[in-house]
C-alpha cells in the first residue's frame, strides 16, 4: 500500500475542493466528512495514539518481569504461497513472535515453547510453520510443543491451556505484538493460566517524528485497521464472556 502514500493528500484536497464547489448540499457535507475521515484514518499521529492506547500498559524490555514454566507464541498468519517457495513461510507477524520466543529460550530460560495456530486459509497448519522456524534456529524438537487446531485468540488460549494442564503447567510467558497483547492476555487468564506478558514490536516506539509524520501515510491505515480490530475484539470478548 505504500504507493498510495503520495496520493492520499491529493485525494483529501480534491474532495474538499469538490465539496466547496457544491456549497451547502448534502453531497458537499458527505465529501467533507469523507475527506476528514480519510485524512485522520491515514494520519500517523492517529495511528500512534491508537497503538499507544493498546500498548501503554506493557513495558518493553529484553527480559520478562516474572517467572514462567513455558513460553507460548501465538500465530498470526503465513506468507501467501508462492511457486518459488520450497515450503510455507510465516508472515512478518508470526516470524517476529517466533524470533522473540527463540531469543528468550536461548538468553533467558530454556523452557518448552508452545506454538499455537491451526489451519490457515491455504490449508497449512500455522503451528507447523512456526515449529520449522524454531527448529531452524536451533531449538530442540523435543522442546517445541504444537497446538494445531485453534483459529482465533480465544481458541489459542483454550486449547493451549488444555495442552499445558496435561503437563501440569499453569504459568506461561505469552508472546505476541504489543498492540495485540491486551486481548491475548485476557483470553489466557480467562482460560485459567497465570500469564507473564512478553510483548514484541511496540508500534508506539517505532515512530520517528518528522515533518513527514504530518502527512497521510498508507502504513498508518494498516496500523489503524489492526488497532480497531483489537478494540472491537476486546469489546466482543468481554460481551461474550471470552475474556
Amino acid at each position: 500500500m505504500t504507493y498510495l502514500t503520495p496520493v492520499l493528500p491529493v485525494v483529501c484536497v480534491l474532495l474538499l475542493i469538490a465539496s466547496f464547489r457544491l456549497q451547502r448540499s448534502r453531497l458537499a457535507l458527505l465529501l467533507r466528512a469523507t475527506a476528514v475521515v480519510l485524512f485522520l484514518w491515514s494520519w500517523p499521529p492517529v495511528a500512534w495514539l491508537l497503538s499507544a492506547s493498546l500498548e501503554h500498559s506493557f513495558r518493553p524490555a529484553l527480559f520478562p518481569d516474572g517467572d514462567a514454566d513455558a513460553i507460548v507464541a501465538l500465530s498470526a498468519g503465513i506468507h501467501a504461497p508462492d511457486p518459488t517457495e520450497a515450503h510455507p513461510l510465516p508472515d512478518s507477524h508470526t516470524y517476529l513472535r517466533c524470533q522473540r520466543a527463540i531469543w528468550l529460550y536461548k538468553n533467558w530460560r530454556p523452557l518448552p515453547i508452545v506454538v499455537s495456530g491451526g489451519s490457515s486459509g491455504s490449508g497449512v497448519v500455522m503451528a507447523d510453520v512456526m515449529r520449522s522456524v524454531l527448529e531452524a534456529e536451533g531449538v530442540p524438537p523435543g522442546m517445541i510443543w504444537t497446538e494445531r487446531t485453534s483459529t482465533s485468540t480465544y481458541e489459542n488460549a483454550r486449547n493451549t491451556a488444555a495442552l499445558l494442564r496435561s503437563h501440569g503447567i499453569r504459568r506461561v510467558l505469552l508472546i505476541t505484538e504489543g498492540y495485540s497483547m491486551p486481548r491475548a492476555m485476557k483470553s489466557f487468564q480467562h482460560a485459567g493460566l497465570l500469564v507473564v506478558p512478553a510483548p514484541c514490536t511496540f508500534r508506539m516506539y517505532e515512530t520517528r517524528f518528522s515533518w513527514k509524520q504530518l502527512l497521510p501515510d498508507a502504513s498508518a491505515i494498516l496500523s489503524n485497521e489492526d488497532a480497531l480490530h483489537e478494540w472491537v475484539g476486546l469489546a466482543w470478548y468481554r460481551l461474550s464472556g471470552k475474556a
